[in-house]
């Protein structure tokens, strides 16, 4: 068991903010059209902007989380995190058309993310143990939810065999990583 601390409320809003995409109520019809390759560049854009805050993860295990699996399965993402955002990053440097540094959300969803981070945050505060753990990975399941949809999309949307070979393999390990996440859940939080 590891030892509980007080938590920042910088490191909590980590753990809030990768898990705020995946609220989409209604099904929309997509934006005005644009060419392809801004498409495209939305969703390295979009994917950068949620790896590169799952991979300071480990930073929250540090000061709030207990048990072992809860430990393992947040490293593990974090580690993968980590070595995603690089490699979108990396991918920038070689393809001049996709970038990861441009925001292409609208000012609405960026405050409507940024109001429920605040809300999250202070649910997060107040809870300690296995109902912080659940929580946590209640987050996680929905951004894991919503990168292997987003994944999936962008198999079918990019046009290098290369870059198209890179996503059918980031599928899948946000796959495997979501179903990692579900199952911890399910043995550890729901079925007792």
């Amino acid at each position: 068991m590891r030892h509980r601390y007080s938590v920042t409320p910088w490191l909590l809003s980590i753990a809030i903010v990768v898990g705020l995409g995946a609220c989409s109520a209604a099904k929309q019809q997509p934006g005005p059209v644009t060419d392809g390759h801004r498409t495209v560049a939305e969703g390295y854009s979009l994917l950068y902007g949620i790896t590169s805050q799952q991979r300071d993860l480990k930073k929250l295990l540090s000061v709030k989380v207990e048990s072992d699996a809860v430990d393992a399965v947040i490293s593990e993402l974090a580690d993968y995190t980590g070595e995603l955002s690089s490699q979108l990053k990396d991918m920038t440097h070689r393809y001049p058309a996709l970038t990861v540094d441009k925001q292409f959300l609208p000012v609405v969803e960026v405050k409507t993310r940024e109001a429920i981070s605040e809300e999250k945050t202070a649910e997060f505060k107040s809870t300690e143990g296995k109902d912080f753990e659940r929580r946590l990975l209640l987050n996680q399941l929905s951004s894991l939810g919503q990168e292997k949809n987003m994944a999936k999309v962008m198999v079918e949307l990019e046009t290098a065999d290369e870059r198209r070979a890179f996503w059918r393999k980031t599928q899948q390990r946000f796959e495997t990583l979501h179903g990692k996440v579900w199952r911890l859940l399910s043995e550890q939080y729901f079925s007792k």
